[in-house]
């Protein structure tokens, strides 16, 4: 049995998936999760039933409020929890652009998409002294047109992080990044609109869950690989 991973909003989508590999795998699971605490109990159940033994528990706090992640971390480690995988993905969708007054939307995206990562990676390097992080980003990210301005400047932010981490907290870490493209429609579009969208990018295609898995486990399976980005987009961020 392996010891265990966090995956932060791993409740629904992208991070569900990430959890349900991992458990797969072998790896024990830290299920965080805001309010989404029927999705969570249910992917929890899910992973305990899987037939290879591993554990899931549920971690749940807001990222928009002050969290002792040092203190949530001593605890765990306390109860023997032996943490060797972080993956930030919790994350905050939402668009914007020049014409929208004030900074509130700014710092609600920086907090939930930048400054929790940043706080979570930082008390893992703290408590546990060795691992691995994978940081999820977007393919947007190469690009400086945006009809999405807040959460692009988090995530372009949390990109660049990523690389300060892999140097800073080397040889005991390795931080990567994923960005994905046309995985997932976002929250009232369907498959139709990444379609058309695909038709804008170099493959012509959209991608799926199992893609982003399989950047997962690349990650996880090569030890000479740290400070990267991996782009899941088709070609997206070429272009």
């Amino acid at each position: 049995m392996k010891n265990y991973a966090l995956v932060t909003g791993s409740a629904d989508r992208i991070g569900k998936a990430v959890a349900l590999h991992l458990a797969a795998q072998g790896y024990n699971l830290l299920l965080h999760y805001n309010s989404s605490a029927e999705k969570a109990e249910k992917l929890k159940k899910e992973i305990e039933e899987m037939q290879n033994g591993v554990k899931a528990e549920l971690l749940q706090f807001n990222f928009l409020f002050d969290n002792d992640f040092d203190e949530i971390f001593r605890s765990l480690k306390h109860k023997n929890i032996i943490l060797d995988i972080l993956v930030n993905c919790a994350s905050d969708f939402v668009p914007s652009d020049f014409s929208l007054p004030g900074s509130q939307l700014l710092e609600k995206e920086f907090n939930i998409n930048f400054k929790n990562a940043y706080l979570v990676t930082k008390a893992f390097a703290r408590v546990y002294k060795s691992g691995n992080i994978i940081n999820f980003i977007d393919t947007k990210v190469s690009k400086n047109q945006t009809v999405h301005l807040d959460y692009i400047l988090s995530k372009k932010l949390l990109q660049e992080f990523t690389k300060i981490s892999a140097v800073e907290l080397a040889p005991n870490f390795r931080v990567n990044g994923i960005a994905p493209g046309l995985i997932l429609p976002p929250e009232g579009k369907d498959e139709n609109y990444l379609l058309n969208l695909a038709q804008n990018i170099p493959l012509k295609k959209i991608g799926n869950l199992g893609e982003i898995t399989k950047a997962i486990q690349f990650i996880l399976d090569s030890e000479f690989f740290t400070g990267q980005t991996l782009f899941i987009d088709g070609g997206e961020h070429l272009v």
